[in-house]
């Protein structure tokens, strides 16, 4: 276990004393704090956050007793293993030692050995704990998610299977009920859109689960960042067009490339475009926008609506997994909330850099930059 970092907090008003512990445990490779006085003792822990100290108990104005007592009843210093170094020895003291909240007791005179070998274990014993509620909070974010995809698993896919099992139900009935051509031609659409939907929400799960896994498979290389994006504007015509929402693109006249994979380019885009359309109001514009900046060698990509916008609390939680924000698709389209956490991932992964500009009302602009293709030589 590393020492050099641990912190310890030797609190006793007898100056000779705090020098003699101060020195062993500096020797030992550990950083020694003093205080001379309880009131000290508080103000140091306060600010520093030790992780360990070592009290004595006779005190003038504020004693060993006292001082523990009130570390275990703050927030912020509670946490902070507390080892009594005192001459006193009988049961009684011992006892009420513990009752305040102390982890060890050792008596004057101590031998230096036995001094750093409960150190040891106490610095040993809270770094264990540590990890071991960083792995219960892991635990509890997990079985959040875990909710969370059950959820989508029960509800969301749900009802697009109940709409495909009632248009195969018509379909079979189609003679009873005297069904037309052109109905036919509206329920396929129906079971289509149905089908489109569940393949979405098990497309992102997948995802997630891949780049989570560590199963992500990333080959950067020069892309033609035009041609990508194109072919992603091409895909969202067609649902732009149902809402009457113009996509205008701004790009430069000659070819622009980016250093990245393009795969996840295209995926990283598509993500972007379609959550414009899907947020964005009938009769409204979407921009796309491409800016290079050579001096830095990035290339930003700026997706703009006029949607409702995002609140700052939407800010605080809009990259994380299975967010709902308060803005809603506005035409009846499906969200699992794993869009955006996606993009973030998939940026992150091809070194790009992705955030969002919005105020409530005004809509909101998603930009990401991308390495330009001079950056490849320098990956290299």
């Amino acid at each position: 276990m590393e020492t050099i970092s641990k912190r310890i907090l030797v609190v006793d008003d007898v100056q000779e004393n705090t020098y003699i512990v101060s020195t062993i445990l500096k020797n030992a490779g550990y950083t020694a704090l003093v205080a001379h006085s309880g009131k000290q003792a508080i103000q140091i822990a306060e600010k520093e956050h030790p992780d360990l100290m070592l009290l004595d108990i006779n005190m003038p104005e504020m004693n060993g007793y006292d001082v523990c007592k009130y570390f275990k009843e703050t927030p912020g210093i509670a946490d902070i293993p507390i080892v009594f170094l005192t001459v006193h020895t009988d049961a009684d003291s011992i006892a009420r030692a513990f009752d305040n909240g102390a982890v060890d007791y050792l008596t004057k005179p101590f031998k230096k050995t036995e001094l750093l070998a409960r150190v040891k274990v106490h610095l040993a014993l809270r770094q264990a704990q540590e990890q071991l509620e960083e792995n219960n909070e892991r635990l509890q974010r997990l079985n959040e998610e875990k909710n969370e995809f059950l959820g989508i698993a029960a509800h969301d896919l749900k009802n697009p299977l109940n709409t495909i099992r009632g248009m195969a139900q018509m379909i079979r009935k189609r003679h009873e009920i005297g069904m037309s051509t052109e109905e036919l031609d509206d329920i396929a659409t129906q079971i289509e859109t149905s089908s489109n939907l569940m393949f979405e929400i098990i497309r992102n799960l997948l995802d997630i689960n891949r780049i989570e896994n560590g199963n992500l498979v990333v080959e950067v290389t020069t892309v033609n960042l035009g041609l990508s994006l194109y072919a992603v504007l091409e895909r969202y015509q067609g649902a732009a067009a149902k809402k009457h929402i113009a996509l205008h693109t701004h790009m430069p006249e000659h070819d622009i490339f980016i250093y990245a994979d393009p795969t996840l380019t295209v995926q990283i885009l598509d993500n972007l475009v379609s959550n414009a359309v899907k947020y964005s109001p009938i009769n409204t514009n979407v921009w796309i926008r491409v800016q290079p900046y050579p001096e830095r060698q990035r290339v930003r990509v700026s997706v703009q609506d006029e949607g409702p916008g995002l609140s700052e609390e939407d800010k605080q939680k809009l990259f994380h997994k299975f967010a709902r924000l308060s803005a809603k698709p506005t035409g009846g389209e499906h969200s699992t909330g794993l869009g955006l956490s996606i993009v973030k991932r998939l940026a992150e992964a091809i070194g790009a850099n992705v955030w969002c500009e919005s105020e409530l009302g005004k809509g909101a602009t998603f930009i990401i930059e991308f390495l330009d293709d001079t950056a490849a030589s320098l990956q290299e």
